[in-house]
């Protein structure tokens, strides 16, 4: 992992007080998520520089930068501009439901201006500078740029899916990928790398591992996706559309949209490009994080009410409701607002929630989590007796009445862990992601509930994921 350091500066030229800003960002604290030395911040750099300059989306504008550690800083760098405005999320609550649907047209157009972008393989983008020898099929203007250093081309992936949790470490085709075949497979080829080389499982969903608890197992992660590579590439959309190599920003939260404070519905800013990177558009599309809520979805186009016997509900509760109501509306709104102005975007979000689109998801996480999900749904064709191609192709997976029971046992268990596992972050009050450090207290406390014999609170304790802290963090 290389240290980056990322310094905002309001001045164009690359200073001694920013170069020693940079310097002192570095020495206090490396970056975790630093990725692949020079390509991630080369990669990032002209990302930004690509979505400021050519799709005319605000990101940050690059003052200067260095993907190299041969500098006075000791490190790779970026130095943009400081974001304007105030970051949504301080504000967001506060504004009203007329005024939020402004920010959600604002953030498809931007959607809109990432599809019609057109690149010639996946990967990550790059300056053809920054690339040993691009060959003349990954540049973005094959006729007019390829003696260019500045011109866009499409390199290696950034994406952390290849390099967080160790993953940076085992030896994988990285693209850039001329198919989806190809693409398909590196991801799958990853996750193998992955199980082979690691005993541990990083990032479950579940606790594991205890007593009578779901035991992830190297066997059946490995089994699972050989089942899965027979049908990779079967299970994969018709629409070309749909696999088209879409840049896209998946981490559109408040957090990272700046905004002018005296006209909120005003985007100024979107930042965080770093890892963003070319994949399929049906696994790159998804709904903002911007607009996510707790609650059910409203399916199709029907009107969206207020329920049964609102008018005897209290005051809270009507109050509830009606957020409720406006929240599943944006979110309606979105969805709209991509089939009119989008379509291909929004068929690749009804893709993402098909049986296809789902197994070809979660495929790409084995090596981590998921494999009696994933199981079950190779399964299914089978049992829906259905072929994963059409109707005159049989289905090329096979499953015995004994391997069915098998699976839903390890999915039932599974859950019961992943259940566990909700229940111990709500009562410590962490959420799932945060970085590993609980209060001591609640560690004692857990064993005394759940361990009922010493050999229970011995399999217990080496399954107990989290650090324990001496004192309750500032921060979950």
């Amino acid at each position: 992992m290389a240290e980056r350091a990322r310094v905002m500066t309001e001045r164009v030229v690359c200073t001694e007080r920013a170069v020693k800003a940079a310097k002192k960002a570095v020495d206090s604290k490396g970056d975790p998520n630093a990725g692949w030395p020079h390509l991630t911040t080369a990669s990032e750099a002209a990302t930004m520089d690509y979505v400021r300059n050519v799709l005319g989306i605000p990101a940050p504008r690059v003052y200067g930068w260095s993907s190299s550690t041969d500098n006075s800083v000791k490190a790779e760098y970026i130095l943009m501009e400081r974001s304007g405005g105030m970051e949504l999320g301080k504000i967001w609550h506060e504004m009203s439901w007329e005024e939020r649907p402004e920010v959600v047209r604002t953030l498809v157009g931007y959607e809109k201006a990432f599809v019609s972008a057109n690149f010639p393989m996946y990967g990550s983008l790059y300056y053809a500078k920054d690339l040993l020898t691009p060959s003349p099929s990954q540049h973005l203007d094959s006729v007019n740029s390829t003696d260019n250093g500045e011109a866009f081309v499409v390199g290696p992936t950034t994406t952390r899916a290849f390099f967080d949790q160790g993953r940076d470490s085992v030896e994988v085709n990285r693209g850039p990928w001329p198919s989806l075949n190809e693409y398909v497979y590196s991801r799958a080829a990853r996750e193998l790398a992955c199980i082979d080389k690691f005993s541990s499982y990083p990032a479950q969903q579940g606790l594991f591992s205890g007593p009578n608890q779901y035991h992830p197992t190297r066997a059946l992660k490995v089994a699972v996706l050989r089942h899965y590579l027979k049908i990779a590439t079967q299970i994969l959309p018709n629409d070309v559309n749909l696999s088209k190599p879409t840049m896209w920003h998946s981490d559109l939260h408040s957090d990272n949209i700046f905004v002018d404070p005296s006209q909120p519905t005003r985007i100024l800013n979107i930042i965080d490009w770093q890892a963003v990177n070319v994949s399929p558009l049906f696994l790159q599309a998804r709904h903002p994080l911007l607009i996510e809520f707790e609650g059910p979805i409203q399916e199709g186009l029907k009107p969206i009410t207020l329920p049964d016997g609102f008018d005897d509900m209290s005051e809270e509760a009507q109050h509830q409701a009606k957020n409720l109501r406006a929240a599943q509306s944006l979110y309606k709104l979105y969805e709209i607002l991509m089939l009119r102005q989008c379509p291909e975007i929004a068929h690749a979000l009804h893709f993402r929630e098909t049986l296809h689109g789902q197994v070809t998801g979660l495929a790409s996480s084995i090596s981590s989590d998921g494999e009696p999900i994933l199981q079950g749904m190779l399964i299914r064709p089978q049992d829906e007796r259905a072929t994963c191609v059409g109707s005159s192709i049989p289905c090329p997976l096979s499953f015995t009445s004994e391997d069915r029971t098998q699976q839903q046992y390890l999915e039932t268990s599974w859950s019961e862990g992943v259940e566990l596992m909700h229940e111990i972050l709500t009562e410590i009050g962490a959420y799932q992601g945060w970085d590993g450090w609980v209060n001591h207290d609640n560690y004692p406390n857990f064993l005394n509930r759940y361990a009922k014999t010493e050999e229970e609170r011995s399999q217990w304790i080496q399954a107990w994921p989290f650090e324990e802290k001496a004192h309750p963090p500032t921060s979950l």
